[in-house]
Formats: structure tokens, sequence, C-alpha cells
């Protein structure tokens, strides 16, 4: 499968579609990506996968890449279980500055929060989160971040973000499986649709 690359900025500017997804979790939570999900990217003909990070196992990756491209980053359960990924990508698409990251920020930051919730049992909110990358990416115009398993597409200030949420049912997502399909037009406008499977037990 052909490495992901880009759009060519010399090219003229058309629509780009993307699948973005995060925290698969296969091999550590979950046995194998569920079959909704490949059947929907198939039909969806992403250009590329854009994965956040948490994949947790080289075999679901292997999965999407035989759908598409994927760009894909390390989150904090694919460093411990050593799969070698790129911190963050970075690229531009019809003028839209993206980057792509876990949103853990580093192994370090990832240790302080879990003991923080070990000793007080409250854990980092999602805007915390938000506002750490956006000072970490001032340059970024559309930051794309997993590892909350909190869903959700929003602008704040200049900057707009995206959560695809967990793909894979557990109770933080109402054992929801999901994931979300972004189309970055011509003009530079961001569209983003997040999807919500039922966990199949509850089909």
């Amino acid at each position: 499968m052909p490495f992901f690359q880009p759009p060519d900025p010399t090219l003229p500017p058309s629509d780009h579609r993307y699948i973005v997804i995060s925290d698969t979790h296969v091999g550590d939570r979950v046995k194998k990506l569920d079959t909704r999900l490949v059947e929907n990217f198939r039909a969806f003909r992403p250009e590329a996968i854009l994965h956040a990070g948490d994949i947790s196992s080289a075999e679901a990756l292997q999965e999407l890449e035989a759908i598409s491209p994927v760009a894909a980053v390390q989150g904090n359960r694919d460093w411990l279980r050593r799969l070698k990924l790129p911190k963050e990508w970075r690229f531009e698409v019809n003028g839209v500055r993206v980057v792509l990251t876990h949103g853990h920020v580093s192994m370090w930051h990832y240790t302080l929060n879990y003991v923080r919730l070990l000793i007080t049992g409250r854990k980092v909110n999602v805007r915390a989160f938000r506002d750490r990358l956006a000072q970490r990416y001032p340059e970024a115009d559309l930051i794309i971040f997993g590892h909350t398993h909190f869903q959700l597409f929003e602008q704040v200030g200049n900057k707009q973000f995206l959560n695809p949420g967990a793909a894979y049912p557990h109770l933080l997502n109402h054992r929801q499986i999901q994931y979300c399909e972004l189309t970055i037009s011509a003009d530079g406008q961001v569209q983003a649709r997040n999807v919500s499977l039922p966990d199949r037990v509850h089909v």
C-alpha cells in the first residue's frame, strides 16, 4: 500500500476526504477491529486514513493500510507496546495547516496525569488537553488528536479541534464505536461528520 502523501500544493485545489480514527486498542482491549468499521471505511473511499494513536497492534495498522494509505502517530499504549511511529504529522491541505497527534503530549505528561488521577481521583478534562495542544502547535489551523476517548469537533479562536473518539466500545463513550469522516474542501473549509456505531452486544 502506498505511503501517505499530503496533497501536492502545486496542483489545482480539490476536495480531500479522510477517515479519522483513534484509540483502536486492538490487542490490549479488543481482539480486532469491528468489521463494520472496515466496511464503512471502504464504502467512504477515503484518500487516506488518519490514525491519532493507541493503535496497539501492527496487525490493525496493516488492516487499515489495505483500505487506504495511513498516517498514524504513536500513542501512550503504542510506546508501551514498542510500536515505532512518529509522535506527530504536520501537513497542509488546501491552505489548512493540520497537525495529527495523540494528545498525551509525552510519556512524562501521561505519567504525571496518571499519578494525579490515583491521588485525587480526578481526570484531566478535555479542555486542558485542548489548551495544551493549542500552545504546543500555535501555527496549526486544525489539530486532530485522540487519547481522551471523547468525540468532539469544535472551533476555539482561530483553531479547530477534532477528536474522533475511541474506535472500540467502553463505558466512557456509552459503548459506542466511534470515528470521523473528514472533508477539506477546495476552498479550505473543514467539514467533519462524527460517527458512532452501537456495540454489537446492544444492536
